[in-house]
């Protein structure tokens, strides 16, 4: 399977990439953009291949960073991490962009939607369902669009650079464009085949429906949230939910015993959790995701966030009075004593790793470890660029969670009633995993109870539900450094939980008696050097004195902040300059201007 997606690269250049002139030109391999070459089946497979690192990239190859855990925009400009150099939103237009502004893939796409609706030599069958590949591809990409930019150019056609008036057109409102996304998801969910190819590395319909759930959760909470448009907002929704409903109702899936298993595993064919994944080999395909946590320092690390945002193993908020089993969080070990055993999957728990005493160390002190796969330590596969565990791109754990989130926002705009079964399929089975064991959530009128306790975190925003503060609470816990949280936080007009001058927590660690720890260490270690309070001179805290939370930087000059505009991307410069030239005006987004 690999293999063909590498090769694959090569063919789609031939008449996906190029330009009219590099269509007419004889390719090496003897493949022309004819079309014979799309009356073969194979062919078409070959072309759609080709698209999947773009929409299913899982821990990209080499070294290149994925925006699970850190180290990208995406995967840190959020509240899940500490970092000791802060990444910074965009403080001004960019001069040019063609990374995020790009409508390349979806010229691709759509050669691809338009070629096999020309040909008459497949069934109607084949033909339905590539044309259904193609739909689904297109959804992504105007998804990826208009999350980033909100309104954009629609285009559905493969459009050649001689066609000047189709190419430069105005932004469609972005209600526009998610209306045609809705439309080509559900054709993708209508025509793809149930099964083809190898199982669960092959876009078949139980992922258009897994997207479809994730897509439109986005687009709807966007709606209510920041467009404050209550009848989209409710249209959307119910398309995640029902989406995400026929995955659960069909009852295929199943959660696996370990939650750690899934971002660890060498191999994930056949995993009952997996809906599509990315297959890693040592002689074909590999990444970098487990050695960024098994031999790098941690630049970004856990923030005092994430780690408080853990339940204690009663399911109550570590901050609520009624919770008596927290022990504090003034010693690492109480800290994470009788905590939800998803922090220890998270996180290593043998100790805080701290910059001088250990290495590799970590920011906040926290050190993340959710991708290390223990056994591959100290192997090849799990050091340098040659890490093999396979990639888990969507999972029936995202589904669950898209659906009760779904629900309970549509509750709140009169399109669905909550009932105790929407938690008993969704949360109820994430924390019934084997691995979890957490107590089960039951609904008390507008609140959530565990073991009879109504949960009523003191922490919780006023301007959100008690339920949906739960709720949220749980799909970051369970999807914890997957690339979803900054997303997350965009769609519910929460970006200034990124903001590190208004989330305090974002800039802290653990809490660190330099004193306290000394002792510790030089009586567990038994160093030639004892380890002495000059040594851990560099070590910054939140206050004066030896002990306090640590601070991994404390010039607020520093320190990230978000503005309004923020919460989408700026249109590239050169490309409202060009627009102007063929007498278009191409708006920038509000405030970017």
């Amino acid at each position: 399977m690999k293999k063909i997606k590498i090769l694959s690269l090569l063919f789609i250049l031939l008449f996906i990439f190029g330009c009219n002139d590099y269509l007419t030109r004889d390719p090496l391999d003897e493949i022309t953009d004819t079309p014979e070459f799309w009356n073969e089946e194979n062919n078409i497979r070959t072309v759609a291949i080709g698209l999947y690192d773009q929409y299913f990239e899982g821990w990209r190859a080499g070294w290149s960073r994925t925006d699970w855990y850190a180290e990208t925009n995406v995967a840190d400009w959020n509240d899940d991490n500490a970092q000791r150099v802060a990444t910074f939103f965009t403080k001004v237009p960019p001069t040019t962009d063609n990374t995020h502004w790009s409508f390349v893939n979806l010229r691709r796409v759509n050669i691809l939607i338009d070629r096999v609706g020309k040909t008459t030599a497949l069934t109607e069958e084949t033909k339905n369902h590539w044309l259904a590949v193609g739909r689904f591809f297109r959804a992504m990409e105007y998804f990826k669009l208009v999350s980033k930019f909100g309104d954009v150019p629609w285009y559905d056609t493969p459009l050649e650079s001689t066609d000047k008036e189709a190419l430069y057109q105005v932004r469609q409102p972005r209600t526009v464009i998610m209306d045609h996304v809705a439309e080509d998801l559900d054709f993708a969910y209508k025509n793809l085949r149930t099964s083809d190819g190898v199982d669960k590395l092959y876009l078949v319909r139980d992922v258009a429906y897994a997207y479809s759930s994730k897509i439109m959760l986005f687009e709807g909470t966007w709606q209510k949230y920041n467009a404050k448009n209550n009848e989209y907002a409710k249209k959307y929704l119910t398309i995640a939910r029902d989406a995400a409903k026929k995955l659960i109702d069909d009852g295929k899936y199943s959660l696996v015993p370990d939650y750690k298993s899934l971002t660890t595993s060498i191999s994930l064919a056949g995993n009952s959790e997996v809906v599509i994944y990315r297959e890693y080999d040592a002689s074909v395909l590999t990444h970098s995701l487990m050695s960024f946590q098994n031999t790098e320092n941690e630049g970004s690390s856990p923030s005092r966030s994430l780690i408080d945002s853990y339940l204690s193993n009663n399911g109550l908020p570590i901050s609520q009075p009624e919770n008596k089993i927290y022990k504090g969080d003034k010693w690492f070990y109480d800290e994470i004593a009788d905590r939800d055993p998803r922090l220890y999957a998270t996180i290593d728990t043998t100790g805080i790793r701290l910059e001088g005493p250990q290495t590799p160390y970590a920011a906040s002190g926290y050190f993340a470890n959710r991708f290390v796969n223990e056994s591959l330590i100290d192997d090849p596969g799990g050091k340098s660029s040659t890490n093999i565990t396979d990639c888990p791109v969507m999972k029936y754990n995202e589904v669950l969670m898209n659906y009760i989130e779904a629900a309970a926002e549509l509750a709140e705009l009169g399109g669905h009633t909550l009932v105790q079964a929407d938690f008993d399929k969704t949360i109820n089975v994430i924390r019934n995993r084997e691995s979890t064991k957490m107590p089960n959530v039951i609904l008390a009128g507008n609140n959530l109870s565990a073991k009879g306790v109504i949960i009523n975190d003191p922490l919780r925003d006023s301007d959100v539900s008690p339920i949906l503060w739960e709720i949220r609470r749980e799909r970051r816990i369970e999807l914890a450094y997957e690339g979803i949280r900054f997303n997350d936080i965009r769609r519910w007009g929460k970006l200034e939980y990124a903001d590190m001058t208004l989330n305090e927590k974002l800039n802290l660690g653990a809490w660190f008696d330099k004193e306290r720890y000394m002792e510790w260490y030089n009586k567990k270690y038994n160093p030639k050097e004892p380890l002495t309070l000059k040594a851990l001179e560099g070590i910054k805290l939140d206050r004066e004195g030896n002990a306090g939370y640590i601070k991994p930087i404390t010039d607020k000059s520093l320190m990230r902040v978000y503005a309004k505009k923020d919460y989408l991307y700026p249109i590239p410069l050169d490309q409202i300059t060009l627009y102007e030239t063929k007498g278009v005006k191409l708006v920038q987004n509000p405030e970017w201007n």
